[in-house]
């Protein structure tokens, strides 16, 4: 049973995100951690993209890999940032060739160094447009963001629950969270998009905390809260116990969010096998989730 058919079954899914290194070494961490990963029996995986398209082919190369030589079902992600139909399509043609199933489809972030997103002159200004093209031209199944706590240019989380209805309405298939520590963020959202009429499963995203200043990132880049029953937690004197810490602090929240009826459960490892493997075999050893088939 693949991911979209468990998803079909209210069956909850796992998942994991890993991105393209810039350096050999980070492609040595990559491989290690993938091989870890197909050991996990992970129902999908997903590649991100770089600001303004940087990492294209590097993403479609390492899709296309993880799909061929590890049999994982893989969904890579695609921006509208810096590209033109064109160029998308070629991309999704690619992708399509190569037996993709899914694609994840983002308006995406401003270049690096800048705070504001340019259109293409021949491209598409929302998520909801490349969705809408994707659906229209293509049979991926496709993946959409969105935000329990608000999006950063978000004006209230019901502006947010309003474009996801939007996404679903031009074709998304699912939806998979911006990185939460507060499961109450994730289920007052839910309800919300639910009351709306969003039908669709919405996966919960997260973040393994692995050092006490990563807290401070998450809060400037995405603008998601810090319990404090989070941050009380994290020796500031232990890398190593923060780790554990971090580990103990995301299987409960997973377990939590699995109580709770979650369509799934989507990991961001940044690259990194120990900790998301560790909370993998925390719902395994506690039979929460089962191998897919």
């Amino acid at each position: 049973m693949n991911a979209i058919q468990k998803l079909s079954a209210h069956l909850p899914t796992l998942s994991c995100e890993y991105f393209p290194p810039r350096t050999p070494a980070g492609w040595g961490t990559l491989y290690a951690t993938l091989a870890t990963a197909h050991e996990t029996g992970l129902d999908f995986v997903s590649v991100t993209y770089g600001a303004g398209g940087s990492t294209r082919q590097k993403t479609v190369s390492l899709v296309e890999r993880i799909q061929s030589e590890l049999n994982i079902d893989t969904m890579a992600h695609l921006t509208c940032a810096g590209h033109s139909r064109a160029e998308l399509e070629t991309i999704l043609d690619e992708l399509q060739a190569s037996g993709i199933p899914a694609v994840m489809a983002l308006r995406g972030d401003p270049p690096r160094g800048s705070h504001d997103f340019v259109q293409h002159p021949d491209g598409f200004r929302h998520a909801s447009e490349l969705i809408d093209f994707i659906q229209r031209h293509y049979d991926f199944k496709i993946g959409c963001a969105c935000y329990p706590e608000g999006h950063p240019e978000s004006a209230n989380v019901q502006q947010d629950v309003y474009y996801l209805k939007l996404k679903q309405d031009c074709g998304a298939d699912f939806a998979v969270t911006q990185l939460f520590f507060d499961n109450d963020d994730f289920f007052r959202f839910h309800d919300a998009a639910r009351r709306a009429g969003v039908t669709i499963p919405i996966i919960a995203g997260l973040m393994p905390v692995t050092s006490v200043a990563q807290l401070g990132r998450f809060q400037s880049l995405c603008g998601c809260s810090i319990p404090a029953k989070l941050t009380t937690s994290l020796p500031p004197d232990s890398p190593e116990a923060v780790i554990e810490q971090g580990i103990l602090y995301g299987l409960a929240q997973a377990e939590g969010l699995l109580n709770g009826g979650v369509d799934g459960i989507h990991l961001y490892t940044l690259n990194k096998s120990h900790s998301s493997a560790a909370i993998i075999a925390g719902l395994r050893a506690n039979g929460r989730l089962e191998s897919r088939d």
